[in-house]
């Protein structure tokens, strides 16, 4: 998987992550510019999924790599709807920080991603 897309998920996660964390020291609760961002990269992550179907080929039986691949990218596409669903749910400072956790979890899914990606 070659390209700026993995690269660019990963940065927008890390810059998601710290934006969260910014809002936890301020004491705020997540907003629609938070949401968007969020969005975002789910967009990214849903364009990184199509185009590693497109490029693993139609393989008839699947193997354990491309099972692996295809795990963590779905991962990937719930990690922030469920952060974010938890903490509109909770409405407290560790809700919120667990959209912190959930966008450093989505770049390290990104970059496990890269590792798995069949040669």
């Amino acid at each position: 998987m070659d390209g700026p897309l993995p690269l660019a998920l990963i940065a927008a996660s890390l810059a998601f992550t710290l934006v969260a964390l910014a809002y936890v020291a301020l004491d705020r609760t997540p907003d629609w510019g938070l949401l968007g961002f969020a969005g975002v990269i789910e967009l990214g992550t849903l364009v990184l999924l199509v185009v590693a179907a497109f490029q693993v080929g139609d393989v008839s039986i699947p193997g354990a790599g491309e099972i692996t691949l295809f795990g963590y990218l779905v991962a990937g596409l719930v990690l922030l709807p469920i952060g974010f669903a938890w903490s509109l749910a909770e409405r407290s400072r560790g809700a919120t920080a667990v959209l912190m956790v959930a966008g450093l979890a989505q770049a390290f899914v990104v970059v496990r991603t890269l590792q798995v990606w069949p040669a």
